[in-house]
C-alpha cells in the first residue's frame, strides 16, 4: 500500500472536521434540550431552533458517504 499522498490527507482531514462539526451541533442540541426539559419548557425556543438548524447545516456539509450514517445516529 503506498503513502496516501498530503491532497489525500488533506481531503480526509477535511471530512474529520466536518464529521466533529456535526457531533459537535448533535450534542449542543441534545444538552439544550436536556436542561429545557428539566426546566419543564416544552415548547420550540428560539435557542432550540438555532441549534437544530446548526444541526441541518452540519449534516449538508457532511461528506456524501457519511449522510446516510447521520441519519441512522452517526
Amino acid at each position: 500500500m503506498s503513502k496516501p499522498t498530503r491532497e489525500e490527507l488533506n481531503a480526509y482531514a477535511e471530512e474529520n472536521r466536518r464529521v466533529a462539526v456535526y457531533q459537535h451541533a448533535k450534542a449542543a442540541l441534545a444538552e439544550n434540550t436536556a436542561r429545557e426539559a428539566a426546566a419543564g419548557i416544552t415548547r420550540e425556543t428560539p435557542e432550540y431552533q438555532r441549534l437544530n438548524q446548526a444541526v441541518i447545516d452540519a449534516e449538508k456539509q457532511l461528506p456524501k458517504r457519511f449522510r446516510k450514517a447521520a441519519k441512522r445516529g452517526l
